[in-house]
């Protein structure tokens, strides 16, 4: 029983960018209702939203890709490489997003600016996924 425990705490820590970001995006529209923002901040926290959902999606495909291995099932080789290609790109945005995050202003930045850095740390720490032999 503790050991479920423990896989449910874990998926939720792996899952956590997932609830970041959705609710950076839902309260995005009412954020700037209210607050009167430049429209250069506005567009560089948009510009990071975008950019650190794209690395999301890459780092939620990575841990995808492990439970696949976990479990022995087969990925096609289009999909691994389609993958692998993501990873490379979303290592840069989400350097990209961090920067454009920090010029940027809009909701639940703090906590967004920790979700991309352990998305960040996360794609640069698992390289590919593809061992060429």
């Amino acid at each position: 029983m503790l050991f479920d425990f423990g896989i449910w705490v874990v998926g939720l820590i792996l899952l956590s960018p997932l609830v970041v970001f959705g609710l950076a995006c839902a309260k995005v529209n009412r954020y700037y209702n209210r607050k009167q923002v430049q429209r250069q901040q506005k567009v560089f926290y948009l510009v990071a939203l975008a950019a650190g959902s794209v690395s999301t999606l890459a780092y939620v495909g990575y841990w995808g890709w492990r439970v696949f291995q976990m479990n022995h099932a087969t990925v096609p080789f289009i999909a691994l490489l389609t993958l692998e290609r993501l990873i490379y790109a979303s290592r840069v945005l989400s350097i990209a997003a961090l920067g454009c995050l920090l010029v940027g202003r809009g909701p639940y930045r703090i906590p967004l600016a920790l979700a991309i850095l352990w998305v960040t740390v996360h794609l640069w720490a698992h390289g590919s996924i593809i061992h060429w032999a």
